[in-house]
């Protein structure tokens, strides 16, 4: 069913517009260094859009297509069952019941709601959900951002074909706009019917988001203060409290306006799906309403962090909840009350709210009650001491470094010196490994791997090679930004990692580089025309093997770019780096 757009623009107050541009200069610093209003608008408009789905900036980020042959489209979001899918997802993990949603938003700062828009969504969107399209044809008319983001899309969703997917698309249309287009709202039950018509069990929800819209989304709390009724009593001891609250109050606790909250829980609940037989155990039990056993008899129960926590009134008011142990619970909860489930028992869950401002304890408790979990390891590899180290180390050099989602930015840092694990990660891939294709090419599995994972952060590398790969990222994402109309996005979205790698034999003067002479690389030293010889050049190489997403991600093109170096090879070869065998991750030095 086509759905409505649910918010008329004609219903705006004038000084919406000046709200939402007094909250966008405010806050443009936390979106990037000298971005102009419309990109900045393009970042705010993804982050309130998808609030409750709690994403990174670093993932609202890869999800923007704007630019020449965009489609009309400035921005991509895949997710299924709330999960933002990349393009190294194992869609494995995913078995029925399966939710899919693919927001595709266009954002324009100036100029109101433009049906010349609407007429490039009407055509360009049908054709990029197509599970049949032609390449071939695509290829010519779009940009490689947008290319890329709808392959995902259609891969993803041909992988799960056998699980009967329901497919929700959203078109959202953001503009500051205070008036109404007549002939833009005449375009929208056809432009829901075309997309609707490439995928018979899919609906299509077309919504313009104007000023006041997106003033009333802004101002939804940064700051979440949630309240949770228990039953009876809870038992308190120093800064933590355990005690039984009603499943539906729970469901209440985790949502917001009937969408789950995925901000409030510390990882992505697809690292939690171990086996399908826990969800469908977890929701069975639900389903089974005159069972004698309460619910909490059969479940471990709730584990949240909190920044503050007090008790009155049988409710406990809590700042920032942090959900760290229970995902699979909290979402068959949330999955049960969704679907119009009831509880005429009101049965109970167990939980402990632990109020904790250390860092430290903070990761201990993480990792003590996941011990237990179909969680892989990698995910709690944030917790560990090496990765303080790195932090600590980093951030005496003015670095900052996200091992958690955000956590920087959210201090108003600048966002030129922030790294997340996740990119430190993939630079480290490109530069210590030398295999910027995998960089490329696995963004989100690189750390899922234990031995993958010891070779890029064993706690014997020397810390300063972790400050060398953190300010290359930052020398070629500023230069990439700073010429992002002079570079098509071919190259941009292929070749940052493989430049990576070359601008570190070029401060090093030679090939491979050994992990001693890493650290002591100057890359303050390196200078734009530097970077655009050694870009130039890679871009003539890439050209060579056919400038295409899959020839970057292979390890033949880095092969060619190792055979073709504008530096000398060193006949002196790296020293490898040792894997454990015995599942240790080795002692400090």
């Amino acid at each position: 069913m086509v759905g409505e757009n649910l918010f008329r623009a004609g219903q705006t107050n004038m000084s919406d517009d000046v709200l939402i541009k007094t909250i966008l200069q405010k806050n443009k610093s936390r979106y990037g260094e000298n971005l102009d209003d419309g990109d900045a608008f393009e970042y705010f408009c993804a982050e309130v859009v998808l609030k409750s789905f709690g994403l990174t900036f670093d993932q609202i980020e890869k999800g923007l297509v704007d630019g020449k042959d965009d489609g009309g489209i400035d921005s991509v979001y895949f997710f299924v069952n709330r999960s933002l899918i990349a393009i190294d997802t194992d869609m494995e993990m995913y078995k029925a019941p399966v939710s899919v949603d693919l927001f595709i938003i266009q954002s324009k700062v100036q100029g109101g709601f433009n049906e010349t828009v609407f007429t490039k969504l009407q055509t360009a969107v049908p054709e990029l959900i197509s599970l049949d399209a032609d390449l071939g044809i695509l290829a010519k008319k779009y940009n490689s951002d947008v290319l890329e983001a709808f392959e995902v899309y259609r891969n993803g969703l041909t992988a799960l074909a056998d699980q009967f997917p329901t497919v929700n698309i959203h078109i959202v249309s953001a503009t500051l706009s205070t008036a109404t287009n007549a002939k833009v709202d005449a375009m929208l039950p056809s432009l829901g019917k075309a997309i609707e018509a490439k995928f018979p069990n899919s609906t299509c929800k077309v919504d313009l988001w104007n000023a006041a819209k997106l003033y009333e989304g802004a101002k939804k709390q940064n700051v979440l203060v949630k309240k949770l009724p228990f039953v009876k009593s809870a038992i308190s001891h120093g800064k933590g409290y355990v005690f039984l609250a009603k499943i539906k109050d729970y469901y209440e606790f985790i949502t917001q306006d009937g969408e789950i909250l995925d901000a409030m829980f510390e990882f992505n609940v697809r690292d939690y799906q171990s086996s399908a037989a826990v969800n469908k155990e977890i929701a069975a039990t639900l389903k089974t309403a005159n069972d004698q056993a309460d619910f909490w008899w059969l479940n471990n129960g709730i584990t949240i962090l909190a920044e503050e926590a007090q008790s009155q009134d049988n409710k406990l008011t809590i700042k920032n909840p942090l959900v760290v142990n229970g995902l699979q619970t909290s979402h068959e909860i949330y999955r049960f009350f969704a679907d119009n489930g009831s509880d005429e028992n009101e049965r109970s869950v167990q939980v402990r709210v632990l109020e904790i401002d250390d860092e430290n304890r903070r990761d201990r408790v993480i990792k003590a009650t996941n011990s237990q979990t179909g969680i892989k390891p990698a995910s709690l590899h944030a917790t560990e001491p090496f990765q303080h180290k790195i932090d600590d180390f980093l951030l005496q050099l003015g670095i900052f470094y996200d091992r958690r989602k955000d956590y920087w930015r959210n201090k108003g840092k600048p966002v030129g010196k922030i790294i997340g694990i996740e990119r430190l990660a993939q630079s480290a891939m490109a530069i210590m490994l030398e295999r910027p294709h995998d960089a490329r090419g696995r963004p989100t599995t690189l750390l899922k791997a234990e031995k993958e994972y010891r070779a890029l952060f064993a706690d014997t590398t020397d810390l300063k090679i972790y400050q060398v790969c953190a300010e290359l990222f930052f020398k070629v994402d500023a230069y990439f930004k700073q010429n992002s109309k002079l570079i098509d996005s071919i190259y941009r979205n292929n070749l940052r990692y493989h430049l990576l790698m070359q601008l570190a034999w070029e401060l090093n003067g030679a090939r491979p580089v050994h992990p001693s002479a890493l650290a002591r690389l100057k890359v303050s030293n390196l200078t734009v025309a530097t970077i655009k010889k050694v870009f130039d050049h890679t871009i003539v190489e890439f050209d060579k093997v056919g400038a295409i997403d899959k020839n970057a991600k292979v390890d033949s093109f880095t092969k060619k770019l190792k055979d073709s170096a504008l530096v000398k090879t060193s006949s002196a070869a790296p020293k490898k780096v040792a894997l454990p065998t015995d599942g240790s991750t080795g002692s400090n030095s």
